[in-house]
């Protein structure tokens, strides 16, 4: 194993429910009724996918770019001002150990590339990943596999060659289908999700050592 991507929300901080809540928040703006259950599904996608299937309960006339900056707007708000979110246990140490071996790491987050930056700077983990891709720049985002082909190519290295870190149903089916090992962070923050395709899966991040990873391939 000559790599690390990890995905971001569920994995390097604890904000799938704090991405729930600002879609709910960015609907109700918009006239459009929404609960907690509606958004489950929708778990590791990008915003645009989520608000593109409820534009159309709209009561006033909007596009799905002017919902996506919106729900934007409000989370970065949240995540600038918030002193309760941190890194979640264990993914400090766990970048600590790739960089002392000499793994490098990459991030594929279906997140806007706003949103990515500004969590990175808020931990101070902007210098941590040697690339960073958000799905929200590709045609299509989680479940499709492209966002981590692209990155493995990236990084120089065969898609077999690298393993994903994700907590969600649709980031596992694209690591998968894009030809990885995928280890998968079972967060109770994330909803119900499939995990079942993962190579692995682990209660806590602190289960995931290089040596486990290295394991993958035998």
């Amino acid at each position: 194993m000559k790599a690390v991507i990890f995905d971001m929300d569920g994995v390097i901080i604890d904000s799938e429910s704090i991405h729930a809540d600002m879609k709910i928040r960015t609907l109700t703006h918009f006239g459009i009724p929404c609960s907690m259950e509606d958004c489950v599904a929708y778990v590791g996608r990008s915003a645009k996918a989520f608000f593109t299937d409820f534009v159309h309960l709209a009561t006033k006339p909007v596009s799905v770019q002017e919902m996506v900056d919106y729900k934007h707007k409000i989370y970065l708000e949240y995540i600038q001002d918030s002193n309760t979110v941190y890194p979640i246990d264990g993914i400090l140490d766990l970048l600590y150990e790739l960089h002392e071996n000499n793994i490098p790491v990459a991030l594929a987050s279906s997140a806007d590339r706003k949103v990515i930056n500004a969590v990175l700077k808020k931990f101070g983990l902007s210098d941590c990943f040697k690339y960073i891709l958000s799905g929200a720049e590709l045609p299509a985002s989680k479940p499709n596999p492209a966002i981590y082909a692209l990155t493995a190519k990236a990084l120089g290295l065969p898609p077999q060659d690298c393993v994903v870190i994700e907590d969600a149903t649709a980031g596992i089916i694209a690591a998968k289908d894009a030809g990885t090992y995928c280890i998968a962070y079972d967060n109770p923050n994330s909803g119900p999700q499939d995990l079942s395709r993962a190579d692995m899966i682990v209660d806590s991040i602190n289960d995931i050592s290089l040596n486990k990873i290295l394991q993958l391939q035998n």
